[in-house]
């Protein structure tokens, strides 16, 4: 099993930049100093690799979600959220007064929609 190595500052500008200072997922804008580094393919599951090429930008909320799972199983369990939350009474007191608003919309990440040209 690999393990994680120190990413350095240089490389972290790098991750960065790869979508211009957003959160490859969710898209939010990041400061650097917040961005955290994601390994798109998770060192400690599948062997990823610790180099750029294997690292997303992302925002502490999409990073600590994501965890060790890959990018479709990140996908698939954002598309449960709603279920989960539909047990949740205020969630439907919420949604009954419109308040929230639902979409069936799939789920498309950040880095989908971008083009990086280098």
């Amino acid at each position: 099993m690999a393990t994680r190595k120190h990413i350095s500052k240089s490389t972290r500008l790098k991750v960065y930049e790869k979508y211009n200072g957003h959160c490859a997922y969710c898209g939010c804008e990041l400061a650097l100093k917040e961005m955290q580094v994601d390994h798109i393919q998770s060192v400690y599951w599948y062997d990823g690799a610790n180099d750029i090429e294997n690292y997303n930008p992302a925002c502490r909320m999409c990073n600590f979600y994501k965890s060790t799972m890959s990018v479709e199983d990140f996908r698939e369990q954002l598309g449960k959220i709603l279920s989960r939350l539909e047990k949740v009474f205020i969630f439907r007191l919420a949604k009954k007064y419109g308040l929230i608003k639902e979409t069936q919309e799939p789920i498309k990440f950040y880095f989908e929609g971008v083009r990086t040209d280098d």
